[in-house]
């Protein structure tokens, strides 16, 4: 009975066997099957399911001032991200994420809803905070990526000169725009094999080149005290806006370029008024006034035609010419050449241009840089307006001698009066450092006995008891300078800009500057009462800070 039980069980056993050795014959086969006639499929689905791929950020180089202090530079921040098919839409600290990265309510779940799968970035260039508050929620799906931001520790300080980047960190005004190929460098990659965890096996590795810095020729102190000086002055006298150019005239530098308004470069978000990025010290263009008298008296005493003793008498204190009236302030009587330009006598200069020949202006006012781009300068600028001679009528002539009639900008001005600092030589404003070999551009363009006597007016502008410049004055040392007013009249309203432009000490000038302050409406909106007291309160502290002896 108990043979047929083992004969039974042996051929179940066999069959069972059989299965087994079937299912491993057809799994030999399909493996060597893949191994010959597949084989470069499977490397590649080996290689696809395992590839990383991906670039390396390349640092942004720093902008640092002529003495190094950092203007902008690149800090670690995140992207904040979503894996759609691991969130979880009804998750109610998705709310509490709105709130942390300051988004409108809803708005998460607005972009999420869109798609169920794949990745979507919704927030770049959030602070290690943020990140932890956001990770502190253990919210599934979210993740994070390490990223570089663009930071401005200056803020509205210097945020013209230095310009500004994009999300992406590509420069698009200032600085960061004219050198930006050099500061971005050269982004890194990694192509290789990555495995579980996403950790990298094997590849080949490219480093980043980290882009190189920019030493602008700013001082950072100068550029602090100028902007605050500025900023009281606008607020103070309700002017709408304003510039400051200050300048070694010995070595062409720019050591501040301030403007106000102003803008924080790290906080553009709500900004509504646009015009705030305009760099106004070397874009807005104008009449310059009577800071051209100086211009003009140089071209006047190097044509000849007037002796440097001569008396002109502007009483009554009008002249007409070509039916346009051009008055003075008061009936000054007989004055020499010096007192008409320290006391900026109108009628003067009409009296002193009407015998001049227009081309022989025109080319003294383009020797002084009007009319000119400031090559050198690089950053964004204009022109400003100068008429070919042909153009000109002879109320355009004389008119010029005082101021109008042309446009110039602040930079134009700090350039055209640098010739009077340096005794008649014109030398390019330069605002980079980078070129160790860089020597500006020079050119004589008036006598040095001429600029002497330019020089000596402009003294006589600022210490003279009756001198529209006296606010100017700083303690201790001397002043040369000249005050401008010019009229602005738009379709609205009639305002007016307030100028002066001169350097100090007299002699060997250390700094020169230049203020101009738009939109003045009330009674002080005189260059002598408002631009001429802001000089002497920046300069006074700048010579300080720059330590020159008295």
């Amino acid at each position: 009975m108990s043979s047929p039980r083992v004969i039974f069980f042996s051929g179940r056993m066999l069959f069972i066997r059989l299965i087994f050795l079937f299912g491993l014959i057809v799994l030999v086969s399909r493996l060597i099957f893949l191994h010959v006639f597949q084989d470069n499929f499977l490397d590649e689905q080996i290689v696809l399911r395992s590839h990383s791929e991906y670039s390396l950020i390349a640092s942004r180089g720093k902008i640092l001032d002529r003495n190094s202090n950092i203007l902008a530079f690149d800090v670690r921040s995140y992207s904040v991200g979503i894996d759609l098919s691991k969130l979880d839409k009804s998750n109610l600290k998705i709310n509490q994420i709105e709130k942390i990265l300051n988004l409108e309510p809803g708005k998460l779940l607005q972009l999420v809803e869109k798609r169920s799968k794949g990745f979507r970035e919704i927030r770049r260039h959030v602070s290690a905070k943020i990140k932890t508050e956001i990770e502190g929620l253990k919210v599934p799906g979210i993740f994070f990526r390490q990223t570089l931001r663009r930071s401005y520790p200056q803020k509205e300080i210097s945020s013209h000169v230095v310009g500004i980047t994009d999300i992406d960190r590509n420069g698009l005004q200032g600085a960061e725009l004219v050198f930006d190929n050099i500061l971005k460098g050269k982004k890194g990659s990694f192509d290789g094999i990555k495995s579980r965890g996403n950790k990298k096996i094997e590849g080949t590795r490219i480093e980043p080149e980290n882009g190189q810095d920019v030493l602008l020729s700013i001082d950072i102190r100068l550029q602090s005290i100028a902007f605050e000086e500025l900023q009281k002055a606008i607020i103070k006298n309700k002017a709408s806006s304003g510039s400051i150019i200050l300048v070694d005239p010995h070595t062409a530098q720019i050591l501040a370029l301030s403007n106000y308004p102003s803008f924080n470069p790290s906080n553009r978000k709500n900004i509504k008024d646009h015009s705030v990025f305009r760099n106004r010290s070397t874009i807005d263009v104008f009449e310059p006034g009577s800071v051209l008298k100086p211009i003009a008296m140089s071209a006047i005493i190097e044509s000849g035609k007037v002796k440097l003793d001569v008396k002109v008498n502007t009483s009554p204190g009008w002249i007409e010419v070509a039916g346009y009236r051009t008055n003075d302030f008061k009936d000054y009587g007989l004055l020499d050449l010096s007192e008409i330009i320290s006391l900026s006598s109108n009628v003067g200069m009409v009296k002193l241009c009407t015998d001049q020949e227009i081309s022989h202006l025109t080319d003294y006012y383009s020797r002084f840089g009007i009319g000119r781009y400031p090559v050198n300068l690089i950053i964004p600028s204009r022109e400003g307006f100068l008429a070919h001679h042909s153009e000109y009528t002879l109320r355009d002539k004389v008119s010029s001698c005082y101021g109008y009639g042309l446009s110039m900008s602040a930079i134009q001005i700090a350039q055209a009066y640098s010739v009077f600092a340096n005794n008649g030589v014109y030398k390019e404003l330069n605002l980079f450092l980078n070129d160790d070999s860089y020597k500006p551009f020079k050119e004589r363009v008036i006598k040095a006995s001429t600029a002497k006597i330019i020089k000596e007016m402009l003294y006589q502008t600022v210490h003279s008891s009756e001198g529209t410049a006296r606010k100017a004055r700083i303690n201790g040392t001397t002043v040369a300078g000249k005050t401008g007013t010019a009229i602005e009249i738009n379709s609205k309203s009639l305002s007016y800009t307030a100028i002066f432009a001169g350097f100090s000490p007299t002699n060997n000038p250390k700094l020169l500057g230049v203020v101009v302050l738009h939109g003045l409406k009330g009674e002080d909106h005189s260059g002598g009462r408002v631009a001429a007291p802001l000089f002497s309160r920046i300069a006074s502290q700048s010579l300080h800070v720059l330590e020159v002896a008295n």
